[in-house]
């Protein structure tokens, strides 16, 4: 009997040899598969956040295009008005293009205010407010409203300042978006 035990013994250790072997196999492959699947998903959540990030960085740049064009073309018409008003040339014609683009720049600015970053919105508003002081200083030499010390000398100042502040705010979203790196 003891050979026919010895028998039994290694019949039944190799049929749950083989029983095991399919079970680690099979577990070893879910093992695998399981950490496919997390390197999968990591791999897509690094995507989506770079993507995310591409969309917020594409957004941005159009925002800073619009208001820098904007901004821009508001300053130009304000100081084609000055110079209109001053020399009495065609002040009709640069009133209504300095209404369109205060427009414009009321339009960008809105936007503006919900799309950059708190570091710039300052620089931003800054310039802004330099452009609308100037607007409203021109309306009122205009209609012969002009409070103290206000001209079209003091205009023209003041636009020069405010193409300071212009550049300083381009030169603030050029940095943001890393387009002025040294060559």
């Amino acid at each position: 009997m003891g050979s026919s035990l010895a028998a039994l013994v290694i019949a039944a250790l190799g049929v749950a040899g083989t029983l095991a072997s399919g079970l680690l196999t099979q577990r070893t492959a879910a093992r695998a598969r399981m950490a496919e699947l997390e390197r999968d998903h990591r791999h897509r959540r690094a995507e989506e956040e770079r993507s995310r990030r591409q969309a917020v960085l594409e957004k941005r740049h159009a925002c800073y295009v619009a208001l820098n064009m904007a901004d821009r073309q508001f300053h130009s018409t304000l100081l084609l008005h000055v110079y209109a008003v001053r020399t009495g040339v065609d002040a009709e014609r640069t009133s209504t293009a300095m209404d369109a683009a205060r427009d414009a720049m009321r339009e960008q600015w809105a936007e503006a205010q919900l799309v950059l970053p708190d570091a710039l919105l300052p620089l931003a508003a800054t310039a802004n407010n330099v452009l609308w002081k100037v607007y409203e200083m021109a309306r009122r030499i205009e209609r012969g409203h002009e409070e103290g010390g206000e001209s079209l000398e003091t205009a023209t100042s003041r636009l020069q300042d405010a193409k300071e502040c212009l550049f300083e705010l381009r030169e603030a979203m050029r940095s943001d978006l890393k387009v002025n790196d040294p060559v």
